[in-house]
């Protein structure tokens, strides 16, 4: 009995010690203090979608752009019938509404409490939205030292009368401060002019789209820049804005401020009053130029602010407006201040119920124009709810359930997800002392289970044209890799490489940007038959989500779609993205599993080359390649060697015994095992020269049944292998996964493929 009992002592302590270790080592998927990450309990559904967008450009060279980018939050109980519509300011997106640069919650995650229905918008030429090169205008980036002044350290910097007041930015706003640098990575560029459509229009357009997309009533929360957007859609849909609160909107009407001065400069300021782009008065006018101003001798109010344009006697109206009850919120300590009044009083003259708040008369001091992502943003967050509420007018028979998306707007459960969060990876000032702006940190989401299961977290690099929000959805609106990755309990991280996506780009010093045409993406990816594409494979393609006419080409609902998230990239990708890899491994801290597809699996690679201890595996789908030899991939055949080839990428790589450049590794082509097919490998030559970093790293390659990519994928893990890489080189439909291309993450068999990584992952990933 004694001896009975000692045994189960002694299991019960092992038992007890071997969960220990197991719930250790599960401990090292959950992201580090560093990396902000928020309970998503008051969440019941996420999704994205995209709002608008056509096809430019000439017969054949058509490209997809024009839309924006649209997530959209459903919370777990919805309380209010009409649901939120952010529209966020110049060189910044929809980031600005979920967290703050100090790694609070923002915005989204308040409103979520109360229960309301948000969407959140990339505005069109930024973000997640394609910008369209030689076709949408030109680009600029603010400085740091612009940041500092206006929005950030203005007490210290800025050069308007109240910037002594502003005192709610954390941190000390100023370069060099972690914060203010994190707040800098999420400032990207804008378009500057020069397109056929302003800022404004195509905002304009892709958010009247997004209203006839919700089809139910909204409330409008806009900010800056996007407050002119907010007039001119509610002009357009009045029937469906309810209730318009705007933070520092874009003013003045008609002339443009110096705001140090407090001069009116000879030219610039919103020509229609509340824009500038047309917009419906009553009497009508046909040309901003009709409406008939005066300039007020002095202020009516006190403080420091310019007079005011207003409208000659008797003032035209704002009709499509004059229903819509409008919140304008003016920070205390913010350069808007200066002319701020001066909107809101045109807004009251034409018609428009307009209740100007100057922050600090409700008990809201110290804040700059970035209220949203200040120490008080709570306070504030707070204050608009109870205006919301108050000033709201329900309509008979409007209940909460009308808020929720329609199924025309694809939303996923979140019952597998306990937090969630962004921030960014690596990043530097680039530029002349004054002028410095921040580039090459990299945009990267990540999702943490509720229960997580598994040691290692996934970390998706995307492909060329394409941004981390590849694997949230599929365009036919089922739920990516990315949900069934957290449904089996991984931690998984989605970034969107530097100067691409929500990454920030900067004009003149990253390179040159370029963007897919439709018939491109038809003819390497989506419908190569349909198209004239022109490689062995592609009669086996069979699994594009649609079964449209036009399927996989332009035409086809669910390729249009695609096309609409394809976003513009640089010729210099690999010099930004590897350093920002580096960065990101080095700040999750622990081993991961780097999942990689197209583009992404050579800059996988080299970061894993230099990490290799944080690598617990690798999986590559189809990595850029092929190494050494350039293939025509419809004659099945190589154009010549590669002089700059390393034997992965292009990018040096560690070798024992070393190479000092590419000319020094001597190979042999080995002949093809499918030839037709597949072309043959170039290998080193005896004795072998070992990858250092790779020595039994584990590693799955597979290549699809009907992609272009076939003729060459057997290469790379022949190379790796060789080299001492464990790598599993698999041909889908040698698993029973048929019908697959490049893209295979979108197909309709999207979830077998997943579920044969995973299968692997499992088995191989210890």
């Amino acid at each position: 009995m004694r001896l009975t009992k000692s045994i189960l002592q002694i299991a019960g302590a092992l038992g007890l010690a071997l969960l220990t270790a197991q719930s250790a080592e599960i401990t090292k998927a959950t992201p580090p203090a560093s990396i902000p990450t928020f309970s998503t309990q008051d969440i019941a559904r996420t999704g994205f979608f995209y709002a608008g967008g056509k096809y430019v450009g000439e017969p054949g060279k058509e490209i997809m752009g024009l839309d924006a980018y649209v997530e959209v939050w459903v919370p777990k109980q919805i309380r209010h019938p009409y649901p939120i519509v952010y529209i966020h300011g110049a060189g910044q997106t929809a980031t600005d509404w979920q967290q703050t640069p100090d790694g609070r919650p923002g915005w989204a995650y308040y409103f979520a409490k109360q229960g309301y229905v948000q969407y959140m918008v990339d505005s069109p030429t930024r973000g997640r939205s394609p910008y369209v090169p030689d076709h949408d205008g030109t680009l600029q980036i603010r400085t740091a030292a612009n940041l500092e002044a206006t929005f950030t350290a203005s007490a210290k910097k800025g050069d308007f009368p109240r910037a002594k007041l502003h005192t709610q930015f954390p941190g000390s706003g100023l370069m060099g401060d972690s914060i203010f640098d994190d707040f800098a990575k999420t400032q990207v560029q804008f378009l500057g002019g020069g397109g056929p459509a302003s800022q404004d229009e195509l905002s304009r357009d892709a958010l009247v789209a997004l209203l006839d997309m919700i089809k139910t009533p909204v409330i409008i929360l806009s900010h800056s820049q996007g407050g002119a957007a907010g007039w001119l859609i509610a002009d357009a849909r009045p029937n469906q804005v309810k209730e318009i609160v705007t933070l520092e909107p874009a003013a003045p009407p008609i002339r443009n401020v110096d705001t140090a001065k407090l001069v009116y400069n000879a030219a610039g300021g919103l020509s229609w009053g509340v824009a500038s782009s047309p917009i419906t008065y009553d009497p009508p006018v046909k040309a901003a130029a009709e409406l008939k101003t005066v300039l007020e001798e002095k202020s009516d109010i006190p403080g420091d602010v310019v007079p005011c344009y207003v409208q000659q006697e008797p003032a035209r109206k704002l009709a499509n407006l004059s229903k819509i009850p409008v919140a304008f919120l003016s920070a205390e300590g913010g350069y808007h201040r200066v002319f701020d009044h001066c909107l809101a009083k045109w807004l009251n003259q034409a018609g428009v119920k307009t209740q100007f708040v100057r922050m600090e008369d409700v008990g809201l001091k110290g804040n700059g124009h970035e209220m949203m992502l200040e120490k008080n943003s709570d306070d504030i967050a707070k204050y608009m709810a109870g205006w919301m509420e108050k000033n709201i007018s329900v309509a008979p028979g409007d209940k909460p359930s009308m808020a929720m998306p329609p199924a025309s707007i694809p939303t996923f459960s979140t019952d597998k997800l306990g937090r969630q969060g962004f921030f960014y990876a690596g990043g530097k000032y680039v530029g002349e002392p004054g002028k410095q702006i921040m580039g090459g940190a990299m945009y990267t989401e990540v999702w943490v289970p509720k229960q997580i299961k598994h040691p290692y977290p996934v970390v998706l690099f995307h492909g060329n044209g394409q941004s981390g929000a590849i694997w949230r959805q599929t365009p036919d609106g089922r739920p990516g890799w990315a949900y069934y990755l957290l449904d089996q309990g991984y931690s998984v991280y989605m970034v969107d490489y530097p100067a691409r996506g929500r990454s920030a780009y900067v004009p003149g010093v990253d390179g040159k940007l370029g963007i897919r045409t439709a018939q491109d993406l038809s003819q390497i990816w989506t419908g190569p038959t349909l198209s004239g594409g022109n490689f062995p494979r592609m009669q086996k393609y069979t699994q594009w989500p649609s079964d449209a006419p036009k399927k996989g080409t332009m035409g086809d609902p669910v390729f249009d779609n695609f096309a609409k998230g394809q976003v513009q990239f640089v010729n210099n990708q690999a010099e930004l993205t590897i350093p920002a890899g580096i960065a990101l491994l080095d700040k999750i801290g622990s081993p991961v599993i780097l999942l990689t597809h197209s583009q992404g699996g050579g800059f996988g690679f080299n970061v894993a080359d230099e990490r290799p201890n944080l690598i617990a595996g690798m999986v590559a789908i189809e990595p850029g390649g092929p190494q050494i030899g350039n293939v025509d991939t419809a004659k099945v055949a190589y154009t010549r060697v590669n002089p700059n080839s390393w034997g992965l990428t292009p990018n040096p790589m560690k070798y024992d015994p070393p190479f000092a450049s590419p000319a020094d590794i001597k190979v042999h082509l080995e002949p093809s095992e499918r030839p037709g097919d597949e072309v043959g490998c170039y290998m080193q030559d005896q004795p072998v020269h070992k990858l250092v970093s790779y020595q039994n790293k584990r590693i799955l390659s597979i290549s699809a049944e009907g992609t272009y990519h076939r003729v060459f994928d057997v290469c790379i893990p022949k190379w790796l292998n060789q080299a001492g890489a464990k790598d599993d080189f698999v041909r889908l439909e040698d698993v029973g996964i048929r019908g697959n291309m490049h893209e295979m993450f979108l197909d309709k068999n999207s979830d077998a493929v997943i579920r044969f990584i995973d299968g692997w992952l499992n088995k191989n990933i210890k």
